[in-house]
């Protein structure tokens, strides 16, 4: 083939063009990477309640950190693997954003200075027990957060922990 090729140069451009052509239509067709029809408006989202979206990069954040829980608890991987994770982890994804949602609903809401506070206190902002401003900014690029990213899953924590206790209280 390569004697052939190296002989008849049309030939060779002939063949070299068909197989350009097959690779560029496989991916017209199946797609670059994952998370669904970028078209759609529906790219990188796992799960959607009520048109509040769960994204990608949300599922495998929250996915990433429960498997290193787990893992410190079971180190052997066939004990992990029949926890079910990712199922798991959707689950709850899914439980915290309806909760999140009831709260909102509910009139719930978080105050800034309340968000304030919250940050504050986080032991891994902190140098010497003090907050430290430098040491937030390089967690969250760090963990390749904005702060405007970080603060909205704060708040929707603090809600959801909010929401909980009133469940609690009410079920007592």
């Amino acid at each position: 083939m390569l004697k052939i090729m190296g002989r008849h140069k049309f030939f060779s451009v002939f063949v070299l063009g068909a197989v350009t052509f097959m690779i560029i239509i496989t991916f017209v067709f199946w797609g670059i990477g994952k998370g669904g029809d970028p078209s759609s408006g529906k790219a990188g989202i796992v799960a959607e309640i009520k048109g509040e979206p769960i994204s990608i990069e949300e599922f495998w954040r929250t996915y990433d950190n429960e498997y290193k829980r787990v893992r410190e608890m079971y180190p052997n991987e066939e004990e992990i693997k029949k926890l079910n994770l990712k199922e798991n982890v959707l689950n709850s994804l899914i439980d915290r954003k309806v909760i999140v949602m009831a709260a909102q609903e509910a009139g719930i809401t978080v105050t800034e200075q309340e968000l304030q506070n919250e940050i504050l206190q986080l032991p891994y902002f902190q140098r010497n027990g003090v907050f430290d401003q430098q040491i937030y900014e390089r967690s969250l690029q760090l963990n390749r957060l904005n702060p405007q990213t970080f603060e909205e899953q704060l708040k929707n924590d603090l809600l959801f922990t909010k929401m909980s206790r009133l469940i609690e209280e009410t079920v007592e």
